[in-house]
């Protein structure tokens, strides 16, 4: 075998080493956001929307597929959008709002953060998809929801919002 050949193999080897670990971080975010959707028992008639976090976004061309609105920060995290839609009783003045969870898998466990400067918080591989075992997980998430809109809405509002964090508005108030 040639040098160039025994390049070609380990070269192939670790690009399939790094395809598998995105898929798995991806598949690992699929159930996490579908469970916190679940688990929330948020309407299925609003949509779902995933967006790539720091990039600027076109109106018009938002929807993305999971995969599509993943990168990978520096740290080697994979981030991304979840955009859900916040609404008065009764349907009432919908309010799009952005929440970014930021993932990565090391041995075992996947490590999660809400937000760039979040808390890591570490899911053994073996609760993916394990809606009540991911209570705690998703309550921490409610809970930051409800804080948000308790407390920081009105800066957020008039814009002054000191930096990101996990919640952000997205929509035209």
């Amino acid at each position: 075998m040639s040098k160039f050949e025994e390049v070609s193999q380990v070269y192939q080897k670790s690009r399939q080493t790094f395809l598998d670990y995105e898929s798995d971080c991806r598949n690992f975010a699929r159930s996490l956001i579908d469970g916190m959707i679940d688990y929330f028992e948020w309407p299925h008639t609003q949509e779902i929307t995933y967006i790539p976090l720091g990039e600027e976004i076109n109106p018009n061309d938002r929807f993305y597929a999971l995969a599509g609105a993943m990168r990978m920060d520096d740290e080697s995290f994979w981030h991304f959008g979840v955009e859900l839609t916040a609404e008065e009783p009764g349907g009432s003045n919908p309010l799009p709002f952005l929440m970014s969870f930021f993932i990565k898998k090391i041995g075992p466990h996947f490590v999660v953060k809400l937000g760039q400067q979040g808390k890591e918080i570490r899911i053994h591989e073996d609760k993916q998809g394990k809606q009540d075992e991911l209570a705690p997980f998703y309550d921490a998430v409610f809970h930051q929801i409800l804080h948000f809109f308790a407390r920081e809405y009105q800066n957020a509002v008039t814009h002054q919002k000191m930096a990101p964090g996990f919640i952000l508005l997205t929509g035209e108030i």
